[in-house]
């Protein structure tokens, strides 16, 4: 073999081998390419599946809760109902003097029972919730807080031009409901404000008491969590949403939620 056949061998198999190793590399890159296509689609699948079990779920937990209200209305509504006119039948003949401040008493009490059961009843039953755009919803649970008069509640929205799903909007209001009843069960606050504001980024609610707060990290690593926290959390997580929650001793509680714009009108 002389030089000239040399050379030209070398840069035949050089050229070979280049295109080998290319042809090798754009395989690895097209797999690679593949790999993260498919794992993108798996994840996605993924969340659209836990997206549908979550809607299932929700439309489970409120057609029983709506069976568990009308079941409230007409059964044990009735009976309390029944059981109203009786006692105000007894009080208005006043025929046992002796006991007539007992009679007036248990009226009292069963009169304030089945408005308190009927006031639930309309809660569990509500159908308006999926209709209804989320700063209603909002406005409405402050208006049912304020009449208690047991503090002052105040709903700000920067906008209601927004979409959001009825699994978000159902989860969103929950939090906030469970808030509320926290502060009011145990923080002796005077008012609870709601902010909610919504950009581009997506849609960020703060929701604050002047109460008398508690140690969080005590709470935390006593692990003596509240099962209405965790389900505040779980609720959060379960529609892609970032929570936090702070609070102190005796300046309040504050809870924070963000929602990005990507989750904001997944249902």
């Amino acid at each position: 073999m002389g030089q000239t056949e040399y050379i030209i061998f070398v840069v035949l198999a050089t050229l070979i081998l280049l295109v080998f190793i290319g042809g090798i590399i754009i395989f690895i890159l097209q797999y690679h390419k593949r790999k993260l296509a498919y794992e993108k689609e798996k994840a996605v699948i993924n969340e659209q599946h836990i997206q549908e079990l979550l809607t299932t779920k929700l439309e489970i937990q409120t057609q029983t809760m709506q069976d568990v209200g009308r079941e409230i209305h007409d059964n044990v509504g009735q009976r309390l109902t029944l059981a109203s006119i009786y006692a105000n039948k007894i009080a208005f003949d006043n025929k046992f003097p002796e006991i007539q401040p007992q009679v007036t008493e248990i009226s009292k009490i069963i009169n304030e029972s089945l408005t308190d059961l009927r006031s639930l009843s309309r809660n569990l039953t509500n159908v308006n919730t999926d209709i209804a755009e989320l700063k209603e919803l909002l406005d409405a649970e402050c208006k049912r807080v304020n009449d208690l008069n047991m503090c002052t509640v105040i709903c700000n929205f920067n906008t209601t031009d927004f979409k959001i799903s009825n699994t978000n909007k159902n989860f969103l209001l929950r939090i906030v409901q469970e808030f509320m009843q926290n502060s009011l069960k145990h923080s002796q606050c005077k008012n609870i404000r709601l902010d909610f504001n919504y950009t581009e980024e997506g849609l960020t609610g703060k929701v604050t008491d002047d109460g008398t707060g508690f140690d969080l990290s005590d709470t935390m690593r006593k692990k003596k969590e509240g099962i209405g926290l965790l389900n505040m959390k779980k609720r959060a997580e379960l529609i892609g949403a970032k929570f936090s929650l702070s609070s102190i001793i005796n300046e309040g509680t504050t809870l924070r939620i963000f929602i990005p714009q990507s989750k904001i009108n997944i249902s």
